[in-house]
């Protein structure tokens, strides 16, 4: 495996970041709480989330594709973290859209932070299932 590339985010691992993402966005996404939270949610506390969610994504994707090899391969570490988060940002916004609670008579603050609080959990399980398939 060439190791500039071997690394790079191919279509099998977005497939697996997707459902991935889905096992765990559903089930929080049809909770009356999350939709209710979010409107009284601080942006500084969703802010967290986002950190924590990229963060862990971070630690994981290194520890479990770049541990001793981050040199010369930093811009695909960097395309890897931010393409896993942004699939899972798009994953829940796609549920939130299906189950009509990310609708445009709310504020955008609003729908976003009831994205952030979806993906949260499901950052965790994309990018997991996503390791799954590595020997």
């Amino acid at each position: 495996m060439d190791e500039r590339t071997g690394y790079r985010l191919k279509i099998r691992d977005f497939a697996e970041i997707v459902v991935g993402s889905c096992v765990l966005a559903f089930p929080i996404a049809v909770t009356e709480e999350v939709w209710t939270i979010s409107e009284s949610l601080s942006s500084s506390r969703v802010l967290y989330l986002s950190l924590n969610s990229l963060l862990f994504i971070a630690l994981f994707t290194y520890h479990r594709y770049f541990s001793g090899s981050l040199r010369g391969n930093l811009g695909n570490f960097l395309r890897r973290v931010f393409g896993v988060y942004i699939v899972m940002m798009i994953v829940s916004a796609q549920i939130l859209f299906a189950l009509n609670r990310l609708t445009t008579v709310e504020t955008v603050a609003i729908a976003l932070k009831r994205v952030v609080l979806v993906s949260f959990p499901a950052s965790f399980a994309g990018t997991v299932v996503d390791s799954l398939s590595r020997e």
